[in-house]
C-alpha cells in the first residue's frame, strides 16, 4: 500500500514538474518608437522587433512611427518603452537645453549603432553651397524631427532662416524625394544613414549634387550643439557622386525608459542586439561590423543598468 502511494506521489510530482515546464515565460509588451516613412529607423525598427521577439522569451514589441525629438519625449513620459534617438538631441534633452523646455527624465542609453549624416541634396545647377539656398525652395522633415532642427542650425550658419527661402515644405522622406523628382523644390535636407534607400531612389532618377559643409559652417554648428561630428560621404556612395563630400552628423542610438524597463529586460534586449545586431546590415550596411564595444561607447547619456550588465558580460566595459 505504501509502495503504491509512493509511486502515485512520484507520478503526481513528475506530472506537476512537466506542467510547470510547459508554462511559457510571462509575456511582456513594450512599445518601440521608430521613425518616419522613407528613413532608416522605420525598417530597422521592424528588424529589431523580429530579433527581440525571437531572442527574448515572452517579449512582444509594438512598433510606432516617430522622430528624433518626439521619441525622446515619448520615452521620457512613459508613452513608449524604447525608441531611436540621435545623440545631438538626446544630450540636449537630458540637460534641458533648447529645443527642450526642461530636462527629460527617465532617459537611459541602450547603445550606439551607426552614424547619421546631414545630407543636403540639390537638383539645381545654380546651387553649389548652403549659402546658395537663399531664395530657393526647400523640403525637410516635419517639425519634431531632429532633421528639421538640424536644417535650421545649418541654415543659420549662413545667416539664413526659413524666411530667407522662397518656400519650405515639411514632409516625409518619401514625399520629399517625390518633390525633388517633380521639380517642386530645389533642395532637400535630411539626417540619415549612408547610403539611404530614398536618396538612392532620387539619385537613380535625377542628377543630384550633395552640398559640402564648410569648416566655418561646421564650427558654428558645433558651437550650437557639441554633438555634431565631422563625417564624410565617401565617393560613389550614390550614383553620380564621384568625390568625397565632407559634411557633419552624429551617431544614432537606442534609448530606454529607465523606470518602465526592468534591469532584466534591458539586459536581455541588449544581449540579443549584441548577438544579432550585425543582422541589421541588410538595412544599414555599416552595421555589419557592429559589436558590443561600438555599442557601449559613452555619449554623455547614462546607460540603463541592464545594458551595463550585458556590456560587462561581453567584455565591452
Amino acid at each position: 500500500m505504501r509502495k503504491l502511494l509512493s509511486r502515485t506521489a512520484l507520478a503526481l510530482a513528475a506530472t506537476s514538474m512537466l506542467g510547470l515546464a510547459s508554462v511559457p515565460a510571462q509575456a511582456e509588451d513594450i512599445t518601440f518608437m521608430t521613425g518616419p516613412a522613407g528613413g532608416s529607423w522605420y525598417p530597422l525598427g521592424g528588424a529589431i522587433k523580429n530579433i527581440l521577439e525571437e531572442e527574448v522569451d515572452g517579449l512582444n514589441v509594438t512598433i510606432r512611427p516617430g522622430a528624433g525629438l518626439i521619441n525622446l519625449k515619448g520615452v521620457s513620459s512613459g508613452k513608449a518603452h524604447m525608441g531611436w534617438s540621435l545623440v545631438m538631441s538626446a544630450v540636449d534633452g537630458v540637460n534641458g537645453r533648447e529645443p527642450f523646455k526642461e530636462k527629460l527624465g527617465d532617459i537611459c542609453n541602450l547603445g550606439s549603432f551607426y552614424d547619421n549624416y546631414m545630407q543636403v541634396t540639390t537638383t539645381s545647377d545654380e546651387v553649389h553651397t548652403v549659402a546658395d539656398l537663399k531664395g530657393r525652395a526647400l523640403v525637410t522633415l516635419p517639425r519634431g524631427n531632429t532633421t528639421e532642427l538640424g536644417a535650421r542650425i545649418l541654415l543659420s550658419t549662413e545667416g539664413l532662416t526659413y524666411d530667407s527661402l522662397s518656400k519650405v515644405n515639411f514632409a516625409s522622406m518619401t514625399d520629399g524625394v517625390n518633390m525633388m523628382k517633380d521639380g517642386q523644390v530645389d533642395a532637400m535636407m535630411t539626417i540619415t544613414s549612408v547610403p539611404n534607400g530614398s536618396l538612392l531612389d532620387l539619385t537613380n532618377s535625377r542628377d543630384v549634387k550633395f552640398l559640402p559643409i564648410t569648416d566655418a559652417e561646421f564650427a558654428k554648428m558645433k558651437a550650437a550643439n557639441s554633438g555634431w561630428q565631422r563625417l564624410t560621404i565617401k565617393a560613389n556612395s550614390y550614383p553620380g557622386q564621384e568625390e568625397d563630400v565632407v559634411i557633419a552628423g552624429f551617431p544614432a542610438h537606442l534609448i530606454l525608459n529607465c523606470s518602465k524597463i526592468s534591469e532584466e529586460t534591458a539586459y536581455n534586449i541588449t544581449k540579443a542586439l549584441i548577438k544579432r545586431g550585425s543582422d541589421l546590415s541588410t538595412i544599414v550596411k555599416s552595421l555589419a561590423t557592429l559589436d558590443a564595444k561600438k555599442m557601449a561607447v559613452d555619449i554623455g547619456v547614462p546607460f540603463h543598468p541592464g545594458a551595463i550588465k550585458a556590456y560587462k558580460e561581453a567584455g565591452a566595459m
